[in-house]
């Protein structure tokens, strides 16, 4: 009997391959913007007074902070920073796969667990709309991908003690106060999450009638307490004020849905595919599962694709009405993540509730609907820009090689100049996944930002600034290689 069917095999190989890949980027990326900032607080003022420098100052993300500062660079320790960095990938690869397993693994056999993770995570790794800010970057890392992390782990501890009718594992209520701890400390974007398992165990235990668990009115009163403290923060409040365009209500409603509506426009193209792909080579193996979810009267396909968009715009709008701009595509990884599994989530409800049109594609359909939507989806990763290309071009080109060098002789050029004032060459080639400008092109040290000047300080400079000045912007193509190369064996002059 064949464990996986040969499609089934194509995605746990393409899968592993694309993680190796990543994983393989780890060795060529570097520290740059806030990561050196970070360095120059921690350097100044200890690990306390770090962190409470930046929940005064900067912001209410003490947690976050606490993983930012165990960043080697204090030590000078670049393939330190890399490994740390893998080190926080690696968590988040590892804690989809127990979000896949612990909530699944009593309706269907492992090795269907193994094919669903596999396709997950080369959805999310492939289409994340900024994978170098979500795991080549240490202080996005602990601000976003953590607070992803967080988040699954905050839905399986949800669901355990939702089915618990007593709720007597006082353990796993207090690894949940924790995580919730954690995660609202991580970001805003976690702090809106968590409110999603929150709401779901709370509609659960009212349709049983066990509203009167301690340990559930316990845990929401500490989140909502952490919630208080991350939100009154001065840093939060210096940023709000520092922001001309904060706390406009026309500008974040018409702001967030402006955003909302981009983001979707873009994502609805690839998340179609992924939504026809799970339902023709999982969705089936789900049934007794759907079926007891449909039995919660509050879980239906409409009712949680609705609810799931209407949150992802409330979210938008919160970004927009507090820092008066449109969020940051860092921002946009985590309710990335968020959509697709409310998505598959949905068809999978779906299914359930037209289980007679479903039951028909089993049929001499079935088969030709299945390889049309493999190769659907293999055209979608052809034509869309996506971290996986990347990824392979990175390291198959030498351009994450070539990066790596460049920074190794740039470190080197400083260190050996006794000058305050050192003038770099620029990084010649820009790889997608791990480029990240982080030098200023202005020899005045007034025209520097807080992040630059943090790095002159990193070397013990006044000032670092580039020439010639990089105006190329971070995203290349490989459409431009292969025009030169038309150019080059087509042309008529070539000829």
């Amino acid at each position: 009997m064949k464990i996986w069917t040969k499609i089934e095999w194509a995605i746990i190989v393409a899968a592993t391959v694309l993680l190796l890949l990543l994983l393989i980027l780890f060795a060529f990326s570097h520290p740059h913007s806030d990561d050196f900032s970070y360095n120059s607080f921690l350097a100044q003022k200890g690990y306390w007074g770090a962190s409470q420098f930046v929940y005064q100052y900067s912001g209410g993300r003490f947690f976050s902070s606490i993983l930012i500062f165990f960043s080697p660079l204090v030590k000078g320790n670049i393939a330190g920073y890399q490994c740390l960095t893998a080190a926080y990938f690696l968590v988040f690869v590892l804690s989809l796969f127990f979000f896949v397993q612990l909530l699944l693994r009593q309706y269907v056999p492992f090795k269907s667990l193994i094919f669903l993770y596999s396709f997950l995570l080369l959805s999310i790794g492939s289409f994340l709309p900024n994978l170098h800010e979500f795991a080549y970057w240490l202080c996005a890392e602990a601000t976003y991908l953590s607070a992803a992390t967080l988040w699954l782990w905050a839905i399986v501890m949800h669901v355990k003690l939702a089915n618990q009718p007593n709720g007597k594992k006082s353990w796993l209520w207090l690894l949940l106060s924790l995580n919730t701890f954690a995660l609202v400390g991580c970001s805003e974007v976690g702090m809106m999450l968590n409110f999603v398992p929150l709401t779901i165990h709370f509609l659960y235990r009212r349709q049983f009638g066990m509203l009167k668990n301690k340990g559930f009115w316990l845990s929401t009163i500490a989140f909502l307490a952490i919630v208080v403290i991350v939100s009154l923060s001065g840093g939060n409040h210096n940023r709000y004020q520092q922001s001309p365009f904060s706390g406009s209500m026309v500008l974040a409603v018409s702001g967030g849905t402006y955003a909302a509506v981009f983001c979707l426009s873009k994502w609805a193209i690839i998340f179609m595919p992924l939504v026809c792909f799970y339902i023709l080579f999982f969705g089936h193996r789900l049934q007794n599962w759907s079926a007891k979810t449909s039995q919660l009267h509050f879980f239906t396909a409409k009712k949680v694709l609705i609810s799931s968009l209407v949150f992802f715009w409330i979210c938008q709008i919160a970004v927009v009405y507090v820092s008066g701009s449109t969020p940051e595509m860092r921002f946009e990884n985590v309710l990335f993540i968020f959509l697709l599994l409310a998505f598959l989530f949905a068809a999978q409800l779906m299914m359930q509730e037209q289980s007679e049109f479903f039951e028909m594609l089993k049929g001499s359909l079935h088969r030709g609907f299945k390889t049309l939507s493999f190769i659907y989806l293999v055209c979608i990763f052809l034509v869309i820009p996506n971290n996986a290309v990347h990824a392979l071009w990175d390291v198959v080109s030498g351009n994450a090689a070539q990066y790596n060098k460049d920074h190794q002789k740039r470190y080197s050029y400083i260190h050996q100049q006794k000058a305050d004032l050192i003038v770099v060459p620029a990084i010649s080639v820009h790889p997608q996944l791990l480029y990240y400008q982080t030098l200023s092109c202005s020899p005045i040290p007034e025209h520097q930002d807080v992040v630059r000047i943090a790095f002159a300080e990193y070397f013990g400079k006044k000032w670092i600034y580039e020439y010639p000045c990089n105006s190329e912007s971070n995203n290349y193509s490989i459409k431009e290689l292969l025009k030169q190369k038309r150019e080059q064996f087509f042309s008529k002059e070539s000829k």
